[in-house]
């Protein structure tokens, strides 16, 4: 999960979390349902992925097991047929969009490692969730972060990019806000680099908000758009 991204400011698209009366949390079990098809689905596609390359799967960085058999939430899991329609660089994509997913559920329950989760078919009798609060203050953390890789990839790959005004009012805030992709500066980062951190936030985005309003359907339309 993101936890350096410089100083706060006024982004200039509105990525405050919306604060609705109506808002219903998600509980506990639905969440950690949630966390075990999503990890079912982050070793699937890591899996697939180290096959079509020929790669080792214990060489790869993210190191997360196999959660077993899935008996609730099975909706969430990624059909078999659909993953080997995937190509490569698919595969690679969604793998990381996933990931997102994952991280933010397991941010959910405090000190869970996505590299090393906890049985989320056995939680602890203790076992705590993050509150309300700190899924705000997360959201607009993410949200900020996914405007400013969005606003970099205009930059790299829209020509008319610096000819609009409105970029470039833009580009003097998105200078200012200090963010690392993949240990290094956004502006040093590769093009690959960018576009796997961005669908990492889009996935993270995506969880935070299912988790926060129970009103959003897993993965729906718009669910990983900034507002």
């Amino acid at each position: 999960m993101p936890t350096d991204t410089g100083p706060t400011y006024d982004p200039p698209v509105d990525t405050t979390p919306l604060t609705l009366s109506a808002l219903t949390p998600r509980p506990i079990h639905e969440i950690a349902a949630a966390a075990r098809a999503v990890q079912a689905n982050v070793f699937s596609l890591k899996t697939a992925w180290c096959k079509r390359l020929g790669h080792d799967t214990s060489a790869h960085d993210i190191r997360t097991p196999s959660p077993g058999a899935v008996h609730a939430a099975r909706d969430m899991l990624i059909d078999w047929r659909v993953l080997k329609d995937y190509s490569a660089e698919e595969i690679a994509l969604r793998l990381r969009q996933v990931w997102g997913e994952f991280s933010a559920l397991c941010w959910m329950f405090p000190f869970v490692d996505p590299q090393h989760p906890i049985d989320f078919d056995q939680l602890p009798e203790n076992q705590s969730l993050r509150c309300c609060a700190d899924v705000q203050t997360k959201l607009h953390e993410i949200q900020t972060g996914l405007w400013r890789m969005k606003h970099e990839q205009r930059l790299r790959f829209d020509p008319t990019a610096k000819t609009d005004p409105a970029f470039q009012r833009d580009h003097e805030i998105a200078l200012s806000t200090r963010l690392n992709v993949f240990g290094q500066s956004i502006s040093q980062c590769s093009d690959e680099d960018l576009l796997c951190c961005a669908c990492e936030y889009a996935g993270m985005l995506a969880a935070l908000r299912w988790v926060s309003d129970n009103r959003w359907k897993w993965e729906a339309p718009g669910i990983m758009e900034l507002g």
